[in-house]
């Protein structure tokens, strides 16, 4: 996101493989001189090399840049190794980071699962905020492998195109670009779900979607913070906007900020509703912001032994030590997401 009146957002695919590259679209290749454009074999420490060595080819396209939205694949090499090293530099320029991250499907074997929660920590501890979704959740039960892959293409492109959408085409309620980078800057780890309906009672099918949304279920921590968005066209009325926002704070927790946008879009939702949620357990705050854009969110403060995904403790301020694809540093229960009776 740069400044506002920008006609479209950029964007860029970076990999270690030189056969990703799109016609047309831009492509920042990592590692070429290390990994010859071979990608990294599924090696996670070579991928992070390989990002480290290519991290100048991404200064250019952040020239301006105040927010950037990061969408990757782990449990192979690249997306766990090079994620983490995108997500620093973007913090050591003063860019806030939003991470949308998919975990493989349980029948890709335990050792894709092992590698893309070993790197989950980190890569939760350098973003500003960071969504990690099971590719089994985002499928939602669809049984043909072609609507399984829409399905989660669909869900995971309505979080992400939610951000722009605020901006390029705002309602009645919106977010300025400096109000939604400070939302993003303090969120920390989220989980999000989206939801459309048609129909005289619309507003209370989308809530009802959102409240029962396995994707939005079974927190690691309560939501602290939540961003809603609502799409539809010019006949949104009042009392739907109400009825949303009220369902999601009572669903989801009336004591978490709550931040609240529409988007008015003829084209696209002219009949019909659809709305995001998203839900962030980090804390809002003035300080937790500031320090959000060096990348670590004021977590100094927390207790190094505490159970959870993100913590490095005393490892915090230092490179972590990876091994096939898990960083040691963070305990064995976290890494493997094993819940203490403490």
């Amino acid at each position: 996101v740069r400044a506002a009146g920008d006609p479209a957002p950029r964007h860029v695919l970076a990999d270690t493989d030189a056969s990703s590259a799109a016609p047309g679209s831009p492509f920042a290749l990592l590692g070429g001189d290390r990994l010859s454009g071979r990608g990294s074999g599924g090696d996670v420490v070579q991928a992070r090399l390989a990002a480290e060595d290519s991290m100048q080819a991404f200064d250019e396209h952040l020239e301006g840049v105040r927010l950037a939205v990061v969408v990757t694949a782990l449990g192979g090499g690249t997306g766990g190794g090079a994620t983490l090293e995108i997500c620093k530099r973007l913090a050591k320029r003063g860019v806030a980071s939003v991470v949308f991250a998919t975990l493989p499907f349980a029948f890709e074997g335990e050792n894709r699962l092992r590698k893309a929660r070993g790197v989950v920590s980190m890569i939760a501890e350098a973003a500003n905020a960071a969504v990690f979704q099971r590719l089994d959740a985002l499928v939602a039960g669809e049984r043909e492998m072609d609507a399984a892959m829409k399905r989660a293409i669909d869900v995971l492109a309505a979080g992400v195109a939610l951000f722009w959408r605020l901006l390029s085409k705002p309602g009645y309620i919106r977010l300025d670009a400096e109000r939604l980078r400070k939302i993003v800057s303090a969120a920390g780890r989220g989980r999000f779900a989206a939801a459309t309906a048609r129909g005289e009672t619309r507003a209370r099918e989308i809530v009802d979607a959102l409240a029962a949304s396995p994707l939005l279920s079974a927190p690691a921590a309560p939501a602290k913070s939540i961003l809603c968005g609502v799409l539809a066209g010019s006949d949104l009325r009042l009392a739907e906007v109400g009825e949303i926002a009220e369902g999601v704070r009572d669903a989801f927790g009336r004591r978490a900020a709550f931040d609240l946008a529409t988007v008015n879009d003829d084209e696209s939702f002219s009949g019909r509703i659809s709305a995001v949620a998203m839900l962030f357990e980090g804390e809002r705050s003035a300080d937790a912001a500031s320090a959000g854009a060096a990348g670590r969110r004021g977590r100094k403060d927390r207790n190094p032994l505490a159970p959870g995904p993100q913590g490095r403790g005393r490892f915090n301020n230092v490179e972590p030590t990876v091994w096939n694809g898990e960083d040691l540093d963070v305990p064995a229960y976290a890494r493997r997401n094993i819940s203490l009776d403490i």
